[in-house]
């Protein structure tokens, strides 16, 4: 991200390549000096009620049973929330959560 940031000045401001940071060597200094770490962005606590999450599972038991077992495949969260928002990002310090609707 701090590298597509740094693409944007150099484009913006007409800035040569001769006096462009080049590579990643100034990240870790540039992120210790302004104190930015990557923290995870935590949703509204206790916002999903676990008889949804027990039907559902039931749901998908009895969807996976219709299938040989050589057609199933395993998938991480990523798989599921293609187009999701980000779950971590860049700050100074963690923000608090909200309801993600």
């Amino acid at each position: 991200m701090l590298q597509e940031k740094q693409k944007w000045f150099k484009d913006e401001f007409n800035i040569p390549n001769e006096k462009c940071l080049h590579g990643e060597g100034w990240i870790a200094p540039f992120c210790k000096a302004y104190k930015i770490k990557e923290y995870q962005q935590h949703g509204e606590a206790g916002s999903i009620d676990p008889s949804t999450v027990d039907s559902e599972w039931a749901h998908v038991q009895k969807v996976l049973a219709t299938f040989p077992l050589k057609d199933w495949w395993n998938f991480n969260e990523t798989s599921l929330f293609a187009f999701a928002p980000p779950d971590h990002g860049l700050a100074t310090k963690q923000m608090k959560g909200k309801k993600k609707e």
